[in-house]
Formats: C-alpha cells, structure tokens, sequence
C-alpha cells in the first residue's frame, strides 16, 4: 500500500523490525520527520510527569488502507492508537487515541506527542501570543515564557492560553530552510462541577526545540506543574493530569503543516494562513456600530474636565464605582490617550453638527500645547496632574522621561486633528503648526557621531542604559531609531534595542502631509526602513518593549510598525510597503483568537456567551485580552488591496470588541453605560472567566476611535445626521 499523498506532500506510517516509523515530507523532496513513533509519543504516570518516549512498547500493529494509516501499541495500561490522513485543504490529520485497557483506574497520568526533529540549525520558534523567537527582548530578570537555550528548559501551557492553539517551527537544513506547524484542536474536558480543561502545547528544550501535544501538563522555565498566573509570577499546580477509567479512552486530535521556506524568520505566516482554514467558526455579532459609538460616547462625555483654561480628557471616571478611584489628570497617548479623545469628541461634533464637542476638542489641544513644553524645544510632558496643577512624565531610573511611544502617539493625534478640522474648513491656529514643526526638528536631531565614526556609519546601539549621555539633545540613538524615552534635557533615558519609538516614526509621517514637507516623507520613510530591518526582515528580534507596564515582545510594537507602514503605504501607493504591511498584520493576526475557549459554569464570561474569536492577547507577558487593535487600518488595508482575509479578520474584531461594553447602568459591573474592563481573563492568567473594572481612558479612545474612522467606510444613509 503506499504512502499519503496531498498536493505536494507525502506522509505514512511504516513497519520496521523494531516498530513502526513515521515519515512525512515533501512528495519528491526532502523528508521533513522520520522517527520511530514510540520515541514521539509519551506516556507518563506519577507526579511529577516525565518527558520521555514510551517505555517499552509492546505489540506493534499496523492497518495502511487508501486514504488513512493507522498504527498502534501497548504500554503499561494503556494502548494507543495513531491515524494518519490528509484532509481536504492538504494539511495531515494525526489523531492519538489513549485507551485503558486494564481493570482499574489509573491516574496522574500525562500522555500526547513529542514531536523531536533531533539538533535542527538556526532555527525560531513562534507560540503565538506566547513566545516569539524565545523572547529575546524579554526582561531576563523577570519570569516570562522561554524554552531556553540548554537542554533541560522547556514551556508548556494550556491550549486556551494560545490564541492560535498550535506552534510554528523554522530552521535551516543545509542551504534550504523549512517550516513545520502542529496544530491542536481543542476539546474541552467538563467536570462534574462545570470546571473546564484543555490539553496543552509548548515546547522543550533537548538537542533542539521539542514541540509538545500534551493532555494538559504544565511547564514553566523547565520545571513541571509550573503555571503562569500573572505579570512575571507563577506558581505550582497539580492541574492537568488525567485520569481513565477502565476502558475509557482519551483522543488528542491534531493536525500538521509543513514546507519550504523562502524568506528567513517569517514561516509564522503560514501559521496564520493555516489557521483560517482551520478554525472557521464565526465571531460575535455584538453591537451595531451606531450604538457602539453611542454608548462610547457617553463614557467620553463623562471624561471631559474643564476649569478656566485647563481643558482635557482625564484618565479615569470619578463616578463612584466606576472603575479605580485615582487623582484627576490628563494621560496624553498609552493609558490615556487624551488627545485621541479629542480628535473622536470632533470627529462625532462634525457628524452630528454639534459645535460644543468641537470646541471641546479645540480647547483640550489649546490647553495641551500652551501648557506642556519641557525646557527643550520640541519635547513635551506626557501628563497633567489636574489636583496639582502639575505637568508630569513618566519615570525610569526614580527620574523624569518623556516616553517616546506615548509621545510618538499623542503627535499623531494632533496631525489627525489638524487634517480633521481642514476636511471641515474648521480654522487651525497657526499656533499648532508651529508647534508640530518644532516637534519635527526636535525628532530629526541625530545622535552626535562619536570621535573617529564616520557620520555615514552610525555606532550600533547598545542593549543597556547609556552610560554617558550627550550632553546635548539628541532624539535619535546612534542607529538612527527612536529611545524609548527622553530625560527632560532632549537626552534618551536609555540605548535599548526597542520597537518603542515607531510611534514617533507614524508621527512624522502624519506630519509630513500636515506640514506638506518631502523631506520629513522622506526622511520618516528612512526611520521606518531602520526598524524594519531592525525587526521585520528576520524577525530574530520581534516587535517588542511598547506596552509601557512590561518588558518584553508585545503586540502593540509591531501595531505601530504597521499602521506606520500602512501610512507610507497610503502616501506612496508602493508595493514594498504593501508587503510590509501584510508581513506586520500577520504577524498581529498571531496574537488575534481564532477559537474560543469554553468557561467554567459559574464564570461571568460563561453566562453572558462570551466569544473569545477576533479578540487581541496583550504580550508574552500580559496574556490576557483587551481591544487595542488597529482594526481601521487592517479593514483599510485590506480593502484597498483587495485581501478578502485582512477586511474578515478586521470586521470579526471590530464586533468581538463590543461583547463588554456596559450598554446600561451595572452591566459589567459599571455604573455609567458606555464604560468597558481594560482586560478579559480567557485563561489561567489572574482570574480566569471574568473581566476586570479598571478603566483607563484609553479603552474608550482606541475602539471609539476605530469604529468612527470605520463608520466613514461605509456610505451614509438618506436619514443619518451626516448623509
């Protein structure tokens, strides 16, 4: 009988004097595995469960029939038994069935597949929302998900912590490089008491990466019964084992894809890919847009702040119970976002003909550049204290920085609100070009050449703090990116390698139309090219270090890479910066959830029929969901290149993204409707099944501002106040 075949792929299960081979490649190419499946396969009973090929199989069997091998064995108690079949898109279908085949129960067990392709070279591993090439950018000092370079390391955690259950390795074998991607399909286990488990994914680290498909063990930092509960903490666990009755059987099912890879670093988008042909269950529907806007804008509404001059959006509520109780300020770009909500009081001003929205916008951008200026021309603080009547920044080493993301953020909504006031023929102050101009001059301020460098060659950044700052400013580090912050002197707080300042490059950009300059286009196309070549060629240093409460790979650095490269898109109409953008946004689609994991009975999540499908994960770190995504920019992109794939997955996320809005007075525990938890816990990271109530602005300014940039999209009806 011979081999599978699909396309251009062969797989099957062989006999052999000492067992039965698995073997699956390319049909007239290289052979991607081949190894005895009793050394693939692991079945482990006691506590805690070991990583180890099955010991002493017995009783080999084997059935090759057109379509489907099926091969089988016995170990201990249990016998299992492997099928092999390609389905209908060409991706292998292998299915394990663990069955007891004594008389007794047995327990603590931890059965599933160790799929080891032996020392593989040059190779990067990407579990989606969870480890990206092992995190190079990751703290080292604080706990997040790593295999480790030496044997003996390995993470291994619960599939509905994966928002794409499944993983993706690349490595090099001689000249060619490969891919392979092992996918799992979840199946949830529900006990008696409605608590829901899932088997578990990851990876350990032998001769090389081991990918591992396992009924629920857990690992961490290579010790076994380690979870990952929170920020950089974990703790133990005796969760994930399995127990079978006498002749109960326990089915992983699971699906393989593999191939040739052409471009170094970026076979995570055929996990992507993949996925859309896998997972093809449907999202929320949730709220129209209309109402979603609606309802948002009364939480916008409450966050207005205005006494004489000072005007702004401040971060938080002041309703009690609605959210934390902080001091009253204005947080412009991360957290808070306040200049994004002006630009969205505007933008619904000009929709509904409501001058008092506009003029509110007009006075919170008055009152944030009359007031905010540093000592150095072009650098501006990141808050107002309204309690203290203080301007403040954020602070690195116990001193003052101005963030370069939450400034790079905060100018660009400004360069949205001149270009929203002149689509209106509202007037700009000439003020605020002025302003936008200094701001440019300030970022386009290279770092001094050091003694003996030619300025052609700038000195390659370090990975520490600098240890002896210019002594005058500089807002650019010797590569030519972004810090990821200043000092109040124009200085950079820190060399770190980082994709924080991209911002800052999305500004400039925007400014340079604003400003109607060639050359600021043209040297922001430069800046880009640099963090490109920094993070998206190879990816061997992924997006990383934007989310400003962590220290690690994260999605919202390679969000601004592509909203920048979807900007130089935009201006220019060049390919290359097409294919910029779908390398950026697959590589975001990898953080998007394509399934969604049941909850507990008794969960929040649970009883409101939560759907999980289109929802964003956070960072290595963060592992919960929250909806800042650019989905605007995806829908635009997608519809202008006609990428069916990209305007779905946007539209999937725009509406999984209003499931928690309040949309009356207490729902999701907030007394003012329109207000939404910054962070929904879909698995064992802080309080699985529920939302949170804290309320930064920003959960207003980033979705509000998406579903009214898409709401211009679609043409306007006979009755709508801006038909």
């Amino acid at each position: 009988m011979p081999a599978l075949t699909s396309g251009p792929r062969q797989a099957e299960l062989r006999r052999t004097p000492d067992g039965v081979v698995l073997q699956f490649g390319q049909a007239d190419g290289p052979v991607h595995l081949e190894r005895p499946l009793g050394d693939l396969l692991t079945c482990s009973a006691g506590r805690p469960w070991q990583p180890s090929p099955l010991a002493s199989p017995d009783g080999w069997w084997i059935s090759r029939r057109p379509g489907e091998h099926r091969a089988g064995c016995r170990t201990g108690p249990l016998a299992v038994e492997v099928r092999l079949a390609f389905n209908d898109t060409n991706h292998l279908n292998l299915e394990l069935r663990w069955r007891n085949i004594s008389k007794r129960r047995v327990a603590d067990l931890a059965v599933g597949l160790l799929l080891d392709l032996g020392r593989v070279m040059d190779s990067q591993l990407t579990i989606p929302g969870l480890i990206y090439n092992d995190n190079p950018s990751a703290d080292p000092a604080r706990a997040v998900p790593r295999i480790g370079p030496t044997p003996g390391g390995g993470f291994v955690t619960e599939e509905d912590r994966l928002p794409i259950p499944g993983m993706n390795l690349e490595w090099r074998e001689g000249r060619e490089r490969r891919w392979l991607s092992v996918f799992s399909r979840p199946q949830a286990r529900r006990s008696g008491d409605g608590q829901v488990r899932y088997g578990s994914l990851g990876a350990i680290r032998q001769e090389g990466p081991v990918i591992a498909a396992l009924s629920g063990v857990l690992m961490f930092d290579g010790k076994q019964d380690v979870r990952y509960v929170s920020k950089a903490e974990t703790e133990a666990t005796d969760d994930g084992y399995l127990t079978l009755r006498p002749g109960e059987v326990y089915t992983q099912r699971l699906v393989l894809d593999w191939g040739p890879q052409n471009i170094r670093g970026h076979a995570f988008r055929h996990l992507v890919e993949s996925a859309r042909t896998l997972f093809t269950a449907a999202g929320a529907r949730g709220l129209p847009l209309d109402e979603f806007i609606n309802l948002k804008a009364v939480a916008l509404d409450n966050r207005w702040y205005q006494s004489g001059t000072v005007a702004g959006y401040t971060k938080f509520s002041d309703i009690p119970g609605n959210g934390p109780r902080k001091s009253r300020h204005f947080l412009y770009g991360w957290t808070g976002q306040a200049l994004k909500l002006a630009w969205c009081d505007a933008q619904i001003g000009f929709n509904t003909r409501d001058r008092l929205r506009i003029d509110r916008c007009r006075a919170a951008v008055e009152f944030y550049l009359s007031g905010s200026p540093t000592p150095t021309p072009g650098l501006r603080h990141n808050a107002y204290q309204v309690s203290t009547r203080r301007w403040t920044s954020f602070r690195a080493g116990n001193r003052p920085m101005i963030s370069s993301r939450a400034y790079g953020e905060t100018i660009s909504d400004l360069t949205d609100i001149i270009t929203l006031f002149r689509a209106h023929n509202e007037p700009v102050p000439p003020s605020w070009l002025d302003a936008l101009a200094e701001i440019m001059t300030f970022l386009r301020t290279p770092a001094p050449t050091p003694p003996g460098t030619s300025s052609r060659t700038p000195a390659p950044a370090s990975s520490g703090a600098s240890s002896r700052p210019a002594t005058t400013p500089a807002a650019q580090l010797a590569d030519g990116t972004f810090p990821v912050g200043w000092r109040l002197d124009g200085t950079p707080a820190a060399t770190t390698v980082s994709a924080a300042g991209i911002p800052c490059v999305l500004a400039a950009l925007k400014a340079s139309s604003v400003l109607d300059s060639a050359e600021l286009l043209s040297e922001a196309t430069i800046w880009l090219s640099r963090y490109h070549d920094q993070h998206a060629r190879t990816f061997d240093r992924p997006f990383s270090r934007s989310t400003l409460d962590a220290a690690c790979e994260d999605k919202e650095a390679g969000m601004y890479y592509f909203m920048a490269a979807y900007e130089l898109f935009r201006r220019t109409g060049d390919p290359l910066y097409a294919t910029w953008c779908e390398v950026a946004a697959d590589w975001l689609l990898t953080w998007v959830y394509v399934w969604s994991p049941e909850q507990d009975d008794d969960s929040p999540l649970h009883t409101a029929g939560f759907n999980a499908i289109g929802w964003p994960t956070v960072s290595v770190q963060n592992h919960h969901l929250d909806t800042f995504f650019p989905t605007y920019e995806l829908l635009s992109f997608g519809l202008t290149t006609n990428n069916p794939s990209y305007v779905a997955a946007a539209r999937t996320t725009l509406q999984a993204l209003t499931q928690t809005v309040a949309t009356a007075p207490n729902a999701w525990n907030f007394p003012l409707p329109g207000e939404q938890g910054e962070a929904v816990f879909q698995t064992h990271w802080q309080h699985r099944g529920h939302t949170n109530t804290w309320n930064p602005s920003w959960v207003i300014a980033v979705p509000l501002s998406n579903a009214l940039r898409t709401q211009s999209l679609q043409p306007p009806t006979p009755d709508s106040p801006h038909a």
